[in-house]
C-alpha cells in the first residue's frame, strides 16, 4: 500500500452539534447547520470534533452524526469524523464507522486526559492506520491533551500511508513554520485558529479547521480566498473583522459562544449539555455587540438611540 494522497485544502469547517433543550441532538437543526456551511463556500466539514462537543456524547451518538453529516452532505464536500478518544479500541471502532458511512477522514489527537509518551503515539496512531482504514489528520492541541505533537514527532507518523494532514491549534507561528518547513511536503498542515490564518497561508499552510463558517458565512471562506488570490488589502480586512469575531471566545466556553451566536442570529446553534451551561443575558449582550461590530447584526435600538 503506497502512501494516501488527498487534495485537502481551504476552509474545512468543525461544526456545533445542536441539542434540543431536553438534550437530545436536534437532527434537523444538525442538518441545517452542514447546508449553512456548504453554501458559505466551505471546503469540508468536520463532524464531532472539539466544537462539536463530542466529549458531551456517547460513541453510538457520534457515529449517528458521521452518518448525518454524510447523508446531508451528499458528496457536495468531503466529510471529516472526529473520532478521538483515550482507548485505542475506541478510537478504532469509530473510525471504522465513520469509514463505512462514507467519510473522507479521521481527525484524531493523541489519547485523551493521559500521558503518555513519543513510543506511546507513534504506537496508538500506527495501529489506527493499520486496522481503521481512513486517511488520518492528526490533530496537534496541547490545551487539549498532554501530548504535544512536535514537528520531529509528526515527523515519525508521516511514514504511516494514513497520515495525510494535521491541524495545529498550539497557538505557536514557530511549530507551524517548522510543521510547513519539515512535514508540508507529505501532509497538508492547517492552522486550527482562523485569526491566525492569514499568517499560516503566508508560510504555506493549506487552509484552517474553521469554527467561524457557521456563525459569519461566507466572511470566513472568502478570507482564505482572497489570501490565496494575492488580494492582500481585502485579506486585511477581513482578518481584522475575524479578529473581532474571535473575541467570541472571550466571554465564555467558545463552544457555547458559537451556539449562542448562532442563536441570536436565527441559525439553528441550539443547546449544549451538563456539565455546560448556556449564556446569561449578559453574556449574550457581549456576543451581540461583537456581532454587530463585524455587520452581522444591527444595532439594537437602545444603542442606537444612546448613540444619537
Amino acid at each position: 500500500m503506497g502512501r494516501i494522497k488527498v487534495d485537502w485544502h481551504g476552509s474545512f469547517a468543525v461544526i456545533v452539534t445542536p441539542f434540543t433543550k431536553g438534550g437530545d441532538i436536534d437532527e434537523s437543526g444538525y442538518r441545517k447547520v452542514i447546508d449553512l456551511v456548504i453554501e458559505a463556500g466551505c471546503h469540508g466539514l468536520i463532524s464531532a470534533g472539539s466544537t462539536g462537543e463530542f466529549f458531551l456524547m456517547t460513541n453510538d451518538e457520534r457515529k449517528r452524526v458521521f452518518a448525518i453529516a454524510v447523508d446531508q452532505a451528499r458528496g457536495r464536500i468531503p466529510v471529516i469524523a472526529g473520532t478521538s478518544a483515550t482507548r485505542t479500541s475506541d478510537v478504532i471502532d469509530l473510525t471504522r464507522t465513520a469509514a463505512g458511512v462514507g467519510c473522507a477522514g479521521a481527525m484524531i489527537l493523541p489519547p485523551i486526559y493521559i500521558g503518555v509518551d513519543d513510543r506511546e503515539v507513534v504506537d496508538f496512531y500506527t495501529r489506527i492506520s493499520e486496522e481503521a482504514g481512513l486517511p488520518i489528520m492528526l490533530y496537534n492541541s496541547p490545551t487539549a491533551v498532554k501530548n504535544y505533537l512536535t514537528p520531529q514527532l509528526v515527523e515519525q507518523l508521516m511514514v504511516l500511508d494514513n497520515v495525510v494532514a494535521i491541524k495545529d491549534s498550539s497557538f505557536d507561528i514557530r511549530q507551524l513554520n517548522d510543521l510547513v518547513r519539515f512535514c508540508g511536503h507529505e501532509i497538508r498542515v492547517f492552522i486550527g485558529l482562523e485569526d491566525m490564518l492569514l499568517s499560516a497561508l503566508a508560510v504555506g499552510a493549506v487552509g484552517a479547521v474553521a469554527m467561524a463558517p457557521q456563525v459569519v458565512g461566507r466572511m470566513a471562506v472568502e478570507l482564505y480566498e482572497a489570501a490565496v488570490a494575492g488580494d492582500m488589502e481585502r485579506a486585511r480586512e477581513l482578518h481584522l473583522k475575524i479578529l473581532r469575531v474571535y473575541d467570541l471566545f472571550k466571554v465564555g466556553s467558545g463552544y457555547i459562544a458559537l451556539k449562542e451566536s448562532m442563536n441570536l442570529l436565527g441559525k439553528p446553534g441550539g443547546y449544549t449539555r451538563p456539565p455546560m451551561k448556556m449564556f446569561t443575558e449578559s453574556q449574550k449582550a457581549k456576543l451581540r455587540k461583537i456581532l454587530e461590530d463585524v455587520g452581522l447584526l444591527e444595532p439594537s435600538t437602545a444603542q442606537a438611540t444612546a448613540a444619537s
